[in-house]
């Protein structure tokens, strides 16, 4: 068992759901998955619940979807009741972007991306994008915001038309790769783990394209390595 110092809760939270991790630092040991509540009263109570069953000892890294302000959600478009919320409540160690936490892991995790530039996709109830280049993830912070095109994605994901959405996501995700010269894109979140999407999005990009390799825990994870 590791020494308890280097144990580290990673928290996502998302749209439709939050993933918590106890990470030692090379593994998962614990997790828990909830459904996000509705209001701000509810997710204080949940988020406290998840972190005595992790270990409230071990420090706290929190990935949330949104623009971040030092430990604050400033304004997160698809969880209204995020606006202006502190997490100074739980004496968190890091808040960051979802994306950019997810980005982490899968960056970490791929011995092949050295020296390349990645763009990192999460597909859930938002899209979120992070870019790693030169070993590092970058802090751009208009990625924060959502795309222009974020409302039509959403449409045409609860349509349920899984080839319409592959060709959407697919010509998007190209002039993004294009915008930012990125060699390959990381793709993951929700809508990515959905039976048979991947291999829809695959068959509709012309350019490299990998799915991630930690799953729905991918951002939590990358949370704990923040700390």
């Amino acid at each position: 068992m590791p020494e308890k110092e280097k144990l580290t809760i990673g928290i996502d939270i998302g749209g439709t759901k939050i993933m918590s991790v106890l990470w030692d630092g090379k593994k998962v040991l614990k997790y828990k998955q909830i459904k996000t509540p509705n209001n701000a009263g509810d997710l204080k109570l949940k988020i406290k619940k998840v972190v005595n069953y992790l270990g409230r000892k071990n420090p706290v890294v929190i990935g949330a979807a949104g623009v971040i302000q030092g430990k604050k959600v400033k304004l997160s478009p698809n969880i209204p009741f995020l606006k202006d919320f502190d997490f100074s409540f739980l004496e968190i160690k890091r808040l960051d972007n979802d994306a950019r936490c997810f980005a982490r892991a899968e960056y970490r995790g791929w011995d092949f991306f050295a020296g390349k530039t990645v763009l990192f996709i999460t597909v859930g109830t938002g899209l979120g994008r992070a870019l790693g280049k030169k070993g590092r993830i970058k802090n751009i912070k208009k990625f924060e915001y959502p795309e222009p095109w974020e409302k039509q994605y959403q449409k045409i994901r609860d349509e349920e038309r899984d080839k319409k959405l592959a060709e959407f996501l697919a010509k998007k995700i190209k002039k993004l790769i294009q915008q930012h010269k990125a060699q390959i894109c990381v793709v993951g979140g929700g809508i990515v783990h959905k039976k048979g999407f991947f291999k829809k999005l695959e068959r509709e990009s012309d350019f490299e394209i990998k799915r991630a390799q930690f799953g729905r825990k991918a951002p939590a994870i990358g949370a704990a390595i923040f700390y």
